[in-house]
């Protein structure tokens, strides 16, 4: 009947533990005895289970045609989220490949990667896990409008000099300024966050440690420095980063008292 059916002898054994297909009787030889009712039922299952329907549904569909019915409509509607789904993903696919984008570029900004740096491409994946839609297309318009010396502090050195992080930092700061302005939330960047906004934070930090080397860190600080005195922004902004860097502090004395204790208990235990 397995073979009949294009389906497995183990398949048809679990149909019975499932109580789907009934046992059939054994001969005198002991080999189970399967019936046309037994090829009938069989091809019932198989067809619900090619359509999509649940085993766990099937017990209560099967003679039931206003069951059946609620059942398909339900498959339909799962059916075109799923089909909605492949031709998003193929559309993307296919956008990767129209631009020769990085294959770990985030969705929507495919036509703009080869542009970005692949510290910023990697940030922006970060930020699509986070981030609603709406958002991440502001973050686009941002990518968008890198400048020279955005390429140039990528290319930074960790061990670049003194003079050369100042020049940086100057040549930043006026384009920094109009993004944060026209950008204010991204002073505090984890308040519309979607998920769990700490651990978001955390992430992110974490990540930009990664990407960027210390130089390059230190001549983003210096840019926004200059800068944050005079953005034009409301006031709850500015009030919402204030709060945020004093959280940050607290935290980091945190972590610090944690790793002091730590190292103490170690000490005594030694």
């Amino acid at each position: 009947m397995a073979k009949l059916t294009g389906t497995t002898v183990n398949t048809i054994r679990h149909y019975h533990k499932l109580d789907l297909l009934a046992e059939p009787e054994r001969m005198s030889n002991g080999y189970k005895q399967y019936g046309a009712s037994h090829l009938l039922r069989l091809l019932q299952i198989l067809r619900m289970r090619e359509l999509g329907i649940q085993l766990s549904d099937i017990g209560s569909v099967e003679n039931d045609h206003e069951q059946q019915q609620i059942a398909l409509k339900h498959l339909d509607s799962e059916l075109g989220e799923r089909i909605a789904q492949l031709q998003k993903v193929r559309e993307e696919v296919a956008l990767l490949l129209e631009h020769g984008a990085p294959i770990d570029t985030a969705s929507g900004f495919t036509d703009i990667a080869t542009a970005m740096t692949a510290s910023d491409r990697g940030l922006m994946s970060l930020y699509s896990r986070l981030y609603d839609e709406s958002t991440m297309s502001e973050m686009k318009s941002i990518m968008s409008e890198a400048s020279p010396y955005d390429h140039e502090v990528s290319e930074l050195p960790e061990d670049a000099d003194e003079e050369t992080r100042s020049r940086l930092a100057e040549k930043i700061a006026p384009d920094m300024k109009d993004q944060l302005e026209s950008q204010p939330w991204l002073l505090a960047p984890s308040h519309r966050m979607t998920g769990d906004r700490k651990m978001g934070q955390n992430a992110i930090i974490s990540l930009i440690g990664e990407l960027y080397n210390d130089a390059q860190i230190d001549v983003m600080q210096r840019a926004f420095i200059q800068i944050f005195a005079s953005l034009d922004i409301p006031d709850e902004h500015r009030e919402r980063f204030i709060a945020f860097i004093k959280e940050a502090e607290r935290e980091e004395a945190a972590r610090q008292r944690r790793t002091v204790g730590r190292s103490a208990g170690d000490s005594d235990a030694t």
